[in-house]
């Protein structure tokens, strides 16, 4: 069975080799040009799930079939050039495809459930493009080093204790992005999949399942803090899974209880299947204290649509966000607050830091005490960002 179903799996991605009827084939050549041209076949046999010998001997049936086809074929213009001493490579007929998954299914050779999951494999095959060879032909490896001679990534990767594994997984992720022409704000194939889109977030919630080996987890969410209010309310109060957790953040997975609180930093949302996807960019996975507004820095009230410079303590630095507790707030002309005095001695959580303080960020941890300029963009929103002030007190 594992022996038909390589073969199949064979038929997916290998090209067809055609020839004239009266010509000797070199296999061994078109064997070696097979896994030249295509990295996938390569990856196949370097994995163990096809040999050498059932690439040729496929390769093989292969020519005698399209050798037929050809012969009985009414469409070939005239006037076409012949192929000449160089082999033609051509793709796998579809209707064959599913031709010979029904005869097996028909055999018995094949269940109905493998023969789908085969033809699902086939179309997904046939979605390969050029950038996924750009991505496997990188040296990611020099792409790290590169990336590790600017001194602020290399600080930041150190200080957060990062893994090379996951540093080239966000590079691949960042080149992937670069190289789909999907709209802002979209992941990777969000053009036939707008169910599926980017959301930076923090997740509060209380841990229900887990599987420390896949990476999954379910939570029931108590709150969420992102600038999409209309999702934060979608996913407040509801259990949720969580996918894509992975490298060092396995062994916290595996640490945390069931019935624990945690706080966990998001990069996806499926609204279709309502699948968070875990943080690939700023990695947050830790248990918390049970959830109460102000222990989060949720805005009060009377202080959302705040602007202006706060002085505080630093109780928290992860993601390249700061919980800092407010000691003092002077407001700023364009302040839409009610109450701008109402923000001291709360906690306020603070974003943005990534986009223009980096450096500076790097050097900040707990019990810190820092001015820094905001505003609350807005005030249906729980996200306060900052702004061009940031100064560390003596």
């Amino acid at each position: 069975m594992k022996y038909l179903i390589t073969l199949c799996l064979l038929t997916l991605l290998l090209p067809a080799v055609s020839v004239a009827q009266n010509k000797k084939v070199d296999w061994e050549e078109a064997y070696q040009k097979l896994l030249t041209t295509d990295p996938s076949v390569r990856k196949k046999v370097e994995n163990g799930q096809a040999t050498k010998e059932d690439v040729i001997k496929w390769l093989m049936g292969q020519s005698k079939e399209n050798v037929a086809a050809e012969k009985g074929s009414k469409t070939q213009k005239t006037g076409a050039k012949k192929s000449g001493s160089q082999d033609k490579i051509s793709a796998p007929n579809p209707s064959t495809f599913q031709q010979k998954l029904a005869e097996m299914v028909k055999s018995g050779k094949l269940t109905k459930e493998e023969a789908a999951k085969l033809a699902a494999t086939m179309q997904g095959g046939k979605k390969q493009t050029s950038s996924s060879s750009k991505l496997e032909e990188t040296d990611w490896e020099s792409e790290y080093k590169k990336l590790l001679e600017n001194p602020t990534a290399r600080e930041w990767i150190e200080k957060k204790n990062v893994s090379k594994e996951e540093v080239i997984k966000y590079l691949k992720g960042q080149a992937e992005k670069k190289m789909t022409p999907s709209g802002k704000g979209r992941t990777k194939g969000s053009a036939k999949r707008p169910d599926l889109f980017q959301f930076y977030a923090l997740v509060i919630g209380r841990m229900v399942t887990k599987d420390s080996e896949l990476g999954e987890m379910e939570i029931d969410v108590d709150y969420v803090i992102s600038e999409n209010p209309k999702v934060n309310a979608e996913l407040v109060g509801q259990r949720v899974r969580m996918e894509g957790v992975s490298g060092q953040y396995l062994d916290s997975l595996l640490r945390i209880k069931r019935g624990e609180t945690i706080k966990v930093r998001t990069g996806t949302y499926n609204s279709k299947t309502k699948v968070l996807g875990f943080g690939y960019k700023f990695h947050v996975l830790e248990t918390t204290e049970p959830f109460e507004p102000n222990n989060f820095g949720i805005p009060p009230e009377k202080i959302r649509g705040f602007a202006g410079e706060i002085t505080g303590k630093i109780i928290d630095s992860t993601g390249f966000e700061v919980l800092l507790e407010v000691e003092k707030a002077i407001p700023s002309e364009t302040s839409r607050a009610e109450t701008p005095d109402a923000i001291t001695g709360k906690r306020i959580r603070i974003a943005g830091f990534f986009n223009g303080h980096q450096e500076a960020y790097a050097d900040l941890s707990a019990g810190d005490q820092i001015t820094v300029s905001v505003v609350h963009r807005n005030p249906n929103s729980d996200a306060v960002t900052v702004t061009e002030k940031l100064e560390v007190l003596q």
